[in-house]
């Protein structure tokens, strides 16, 4: 996962969100971080890369290097930053839903096995469980307990991308900080992604987020779509590549093309909404079902093409 340069990761600036850092570090400095802290927002906003600024912050402090609070910068030759990399850091533990399914009750165990022992270092240990809100209710149970009585040294950051119903237990632990970004840090964050990472851009939906422009697009790229492919057709490439990697983000960008593809046609035939609507919910029921039942893929595309034939 490391390797892969859209992780936030190997995003060294912090972009637009400068404030919410700053906000984390006077919490931190101020002896009041709250040791169960909640961060919700739509997913691709930043949020996790904000918690990775201020993690170099907090141990950049313990290793006497420096992070740039000014300009918002990691130092790459710190030792903390290196050991992230590397995967050898003891101090923090990154914890996230495997694409697509619930975080395990059985991971959750792990955890609490692995708090139980003390930190060697004797320096402020952070647990981050990215996706949060895929905890079912028996790993929530099983988490409730170290979230009420964390220890001393142990502070838990909790990720929300809003794309499941929080419980409403793990919820009420925690200390809540909603995240936004407005237009224009959104284009900020993108044009920087996109020069810095030398990105060639081909897509450019504004009500995308950050990362998740970022992922569509290098989906477009691997399956050779363009922005102007038909419907049909781009799901002709999307579904079979979902059959074979399994990865959840094919679908969810087929949903949002499919929202994109019925949107484009309303504003062109107002008089038909509930018309087009219809055949929007047969498309994306019908994708379901293929996900849920493991369908014949030549069938479902075979039903979408039908379905699509009355809405040209």
């Amino acid at each position: 996962m490391l390797k892969n340069n859209l992780v936030p990761f190997t995003s060294t600036k912090l972009i637009a969100l400068d404030q919410n850092l700053d906000e984390m570090i006077n919490l931190y400095n101020s002896g009041a971080f709250p040791k169960v802290f909640l961060f919700s927002g739509k997913k691709g906003i930043g949020k996790f890369t904000l918690i990775f600024h201020f993690l170099n912050y907090v141990y950049s402090k313990k290793e006497n290097t420096s992070y740039n609070t000014k300009e918002k910068v990691i130092d790459i030759n710190s030792n903390f930053y290196k050991s992230i990399l590397n995967q050898t850091c003891s101090d923090v533990i990154f914890f996230q839903a495997e694409e697509g399914k619930n975080i395990k009750i059985d991971d959750i165990r792990k955890l609490k096995s692995i708090l139980s022992n003390s930190s060697l270092s004797k320096n402020p240990r952070f647990i981050i469980i990215d996706e949060v809100e895929f905890l079912n209710s028996n790993s929530a149970n099983a988490l409730l307990k170290t979230l009420e009585e964390p220890g001393n040294n142990n502070y838990f950051i909790l990720v929300n991308n809003q794309q499941a119903n929080l419980i409403d237990t793990v919820s009420s632990r925690c200390l809540k900080n909603n995240i936004y970004i407005n237009v224009k840090q959104r284009d900020k964050i993108v044009d920087y992604l996109v020069k810095n990472k030398n990105i060639d851009l081909l897509i450019n939906y504004s009500s995308l987020t950050p990362g998740l422009l970022l992922n569509y697009n290098d989906l477009f790229n691997k399956h050779k779509i363009k922005d102007t492919d038909y419907i049909l057709l781009t799901l002709k490439k999307l579904l079979p590549a979902f059959k074979k990697d399994k990865n959840k983000t094919i679908i969810n960008m087929s949903v949002f093309l499919i929202d994109e593809f019925f949107y484009n046609l309303i504003k062109e035939n107002k008089n038909k909404i509930d018309f087009l609507l219809k055949h929007k919910s047969f498309i994306v029921n019908k994708i379901n079902e293929f996900i849920i039942y493991n369908l014949n893929i030549n069938s479902v595309l075979n039903s979408i093409e039908l379905n699509l034939k009355n809405v040209r």
